[in-house]
């Protein structure tokens, strides 16, 4: 019986994960709101050491490639952070409108 709690315990603790929302900013929304485009891109690191932060230039041309021809207005972006024991997961969620000029 102890050693099912102890197995439980354990694998709930591996499983579970703590979100924590960095940062969020929005740029002026426009008037025209009808193509709304979004993507997000993250990565892992190890005891949280960042050794890059390339995932974000990922994000901006996966959003660049929706919208090749309009203009990207009304960005809202969302930082945030999960963390399981010992590994933690940064992502960056975008979405914006694509207009055309």
């Amino acid at each position: 019986m102890f050693k099912n709690t102890l197995l439980v315990s354990l694998v709930g603790i591996t499983l579970s994960g703590c979100v924590g929302l960095n940062t969020v900013s929005m740029t002026q929304v426009p008037a025209e709101r009808e193509n709304i485009i979004s993507t997000n891109s993250s990565s892992w690191n190890l005891i949280g050491i960042n050794f890059s932060n390339a995932f974000v230039d990922e994000a901006i041309g996966n959003l660049k490639a929706q919208c090749p021809t309009g203009k990207i207005e009304g960005v809202y972006t969302k930082h945030q952070t999960t963390g399981y024991v010992l590994v933690f997961k940064r992502e960056v969620i975008v979405s914006a409108y694509c207009n055309e000029v």
